[in-house]
């Protein structure tokens, strides 16, 4: 494979690498084109992917962080970035009502993010998802989609949306 998944961060950066151009390099098949058509939605929907990190992008809308893709060997995570909003507005809980009328609530239930200490911060917290309460649920990225399907994906655009309602009615 291509000698730019093993860049440095630093190597990386003065690249500027484009997320597309970047995906045929880690997935094949069927979840690199779900992947290239989830980053043209978020172009065509002003929430154009820009590199932040080693194998990471980050879409912001009006200046929020709405989202990041991270791609690994042979796979890549979704992660809406609602967790940094945990604080002010209590997890999914504004769009339980959206999400649940859509039919997501098992989508997102599906996909919390159970802590693994990656940033020394276990055991995690509890929280509620749907009424739902989830234990030793990660920090910083309390729900994350790790190789999206087309009903993940779906999931998360429903989610990007009504993050960019939330983010215009603040403005």
């Amino acid at each position: 494979m291509d000698g730019r998944k093993n860049m440095s961060f630093l190597e990386q950066k003065d690249l500027k690498l484009r997320l597309e151009d970047e995906i045929p390099k880690f997935l094949d098949g069927e979840t690199r084109r779900l992947a290239l058509e989830f980053a043209a939605y978020l172009r065509a929907n002003k929430m154009q992917p820009s590199w932040q990190s080693t194998n990471s992008w980050k879409s912001l809308h009006k200046g929020q962080n709405v989202c990041v893709i991270r791609l690994l060997e042979g796979s890549w995570r979704v992660v809406p970035r609602i967790s940094r909003w945990n604080k002010l507005i209590n997890s999914y809980d504004i769009y339980e009502k959206e999400l649940g009328e859509a039919g997501l609530k098992e989508i997102v239930a599906a996909n919390v993010n159970h802590c693994r200490s990656c940033a020394g911060c276990a055991p995690g917290w509890k929280i509620s998802i749907f009424e739902t309460e989830h234990e030793n649920v990660c920090h910083n990225v309390p729900v994350w989609y790790k190789d999206p399907g087309e009903a993940e994906l779906n999931c998360v655009r429903t989610v990007l949306e009504l993050m960019k309602r939330t983010i215009g009615c603040a403005k």
